[in-house]
């Protein structure tokens, strides 16, 4: 069985034992275009929401532009009981439709009436992939561990556009004021959560957005967006494997050639107007047309309207508390394989990603990261093993590689938040998959499912390991008490060792390992992540 299908038989028999017996009652809501009727879940006593729309349809006309506010409303009782579509995107299992803007509600039954804390989850996958219908981000583990601590929250997710229907670049595109719709939809969904999630019995003025990967990625984006400018449209963050200095912005120039491949393979090239003529394609069309190109967001001057190296360095961001982290061996997931020697790691380096590093830099890297197997990842094999199936200065990929994707920013962005006068605590994951291979170390996603209190979903088939059920409740208590407090501490015995804010004087991480977490000082391998911070704008365009 793949892991897909082990992860859809695990929720599947949840789902089954939530809605086996008849329901006392179906959940109405009133948002303000009208009523939708959700389903009570009884195991969990909870109510949930699917598939709400929060925007137009992006369509015909509104295909590759930003969201437009939904503008009809109805009488009688719309449904909201099933997931919606999935956003298009590269290879996927989910049920897909460009009509995907949609958002999910779950909250503690007989709470409608309440003003409980709010947290909305932004999935990752590159902005390219990824679902709010991913049984792995399944709302209901994290609200239950709220309801089971006294401290009850109401949970959102939303859909995005993704690849070429989120993130289509072109002069076209950015004179219309079109450029990076799919974090325009982000934003679109945030504002509809202010205006109706009073109606759930959420609070408007307490809300938490977190994310993964591409969703921390987003958050960061959204931390500096149109120039620092606060909407309130969120008071706190948390962010996991990623933050605003980890995406590449890459300038128009990128994408002239595939814009021009796109628009040739659908004989729209030589169209007077080639966007009416994508967008008049159908969307098997242009799904059928669509390559693997990874398109990500661009400095528009309106929503980014500079690097976010630049804003951060300026000031120009959203001043809220964070929760912040990543992953022990994140460059397991982010190396180059087949790399034997200097001259190879050299020039991987060159054309990495859609980086901008420069010869010089390179070398300096290559300076700061030599190649020393035993204090490489995955970290927790401290022998000098090369691994040769993968290459033999692998390990040494994975060092540079996870410093400068993920965990390099991570201190930066501590660093530059605590400057600021804002609470930020931060976090160094450290416990494999049960059924993870030693060299797969601790590598980027593998903490989600302990995010959610849903181990079962992602490892599949789980023996009993009461530590992994220990360590994911304490996780999920520490998020319902930062979406509370802005603090994980909370009140409650027993969990994790008091979790102290960073400092600049004493920056620490809390290190989140099923035999037991503990705090640390977050210094380790200081002269490689200073320089990889001091030359961002090389990684961001």
């Amino acid at each position: 069985m793949d892991h897909l299908s082990r992860v859809l038989v695990c929720v599947w028999a949840l789902l089954l034992g939530a809605f086996a017996s008849p329901a006392p009652r179906e959940p109405t809501v009133t948002v303000i275009n009208g009523t939708y009727v959700g389903r009570y879940l009884p195991d969990w006593d909870q109510d949930a929401f699917l598939g709400i729309p929060y925007a137009q349809s992006p369509v015909g006309p509104l295909r590759f532009r930003w969201p437009q506010s939904l503008n009809t409303s109805w009488s009688g009782v719309r449904n909201a009981t099933e997931y919606g579509y999935s956003c298009f995107q590269y290879g996927s299992n989910f049920s897909l439709s460009e009509d995907c803007l949609t958002l999910n509600v779950v909250r503690p039954s007989g709470y409608d009436n309440t003003k409980l804390p709010v947290l909305v989850w932004i999935y990752g996958g590159g902005l390219s992939s990824g679902s709010s219908a991913d049984p792995q981000y399944n709302l209901s583990g994290i609200v239950h561990t709220s309801q089971t601590i006294g401290r009850p929250i109401v949970a959102v997710s939303i859909n995005y556009r993704l690849g070429v229907w989120g993130f289509l670049q072109s002069p076209q595109i950015l004179a219309e004021g079109s450029s990076n719709a799919g974090l325009l939809d982000q934003r679109m969904a945030l504002r509809w959560i202010h205006e109706n999630i009073a109606a759930f019995g959420g609070d408007p003025k307490r809300v938490t957005i977190w994310g993964e990967s591409a969703g921390a990625q987003s958050i960061g984006l959204h931390l500096t967006s149109y120039g620092g400018r606060n909407d309130d449209l969120f008071q706190a963050a948390i962010m996991e494997s990623g933050g605003p200095e980890g995406t590449a912005l890459t300038d128009l120039a990128f994408y002239a050639s595939p814009f021009e491949n796109l628009t040739r393979t659908v004989n729209c090239w030589t169209a007077t107007d080639r966007l009416a003529c994508l967008r008049d394609l159908s969307s098997a069309e242009l799904y059928a047309a669509h390559t693997s190109v990874v398109w990500n967001p661009i400095v528009d001057g309106d929503f980014l309207q500079d690097y976010p190296s630049t804003s951060i360095a300026e000031g120009k961001f959203i001043h809220v508390p964070l929760l912040i982290g990543a992953n022990t061996d994140e460059g397991v997931s982010f190396s180059v394989k087949g790399l034997d020697n200097t001259t190879a790691v050299f020039q991987s380096l060159m054309t990495w990603r859609s980086y901008a590093l420069s010869p010089t830099s390179i070398r300096k890297l290559l300076e700061l990261y030599p190649n020393d197997p035993e204090s490489e990842p995955p970290y927790h094999i401290t022998a000098n093993e090369t691994f040769p199936q993968f290459g033999l200065q692998w390990r040494r990929s994975a060092a540079i590689g996870g410093d400068l994707v993920m965990i390099a920013q991570r201190r930066k962005v501590c660093e530059v938040f605590t400057s600021a006068g804002q609470d930020v605590y931060s976090y160094r994951f450290d416990t494999p998959a049960w059924n993870a291979k030693p060299t797969d170390g601790i590598p980027h996603f593998v903490n989600v499912a302990f995010s959610f209190q849903n181990i079962s979903g992602n490892l599949g088939a789980l023996p009993e390991y009461q530590s992994y059920r220990d360590l994911s409740l304490d996780i999920g208590k520490a998020y319902v008490n930062f979406v509370y407090d802005h603090n994980p501490n909370g009140n409650s015995t027993g969990g994790l060792p008091s979790w102290p804010k960073y400092s600049l004087q004493k920056p620490t991480n809390m290190v989140l390992n099923s035999n037991g977490s503990f705090v640390e000082s977050d210094t380790w391998r200081k002269d490689g992540i200073n320089f990889i911070n001091s030359i961002w704008r090389e990684l961001l365009s």
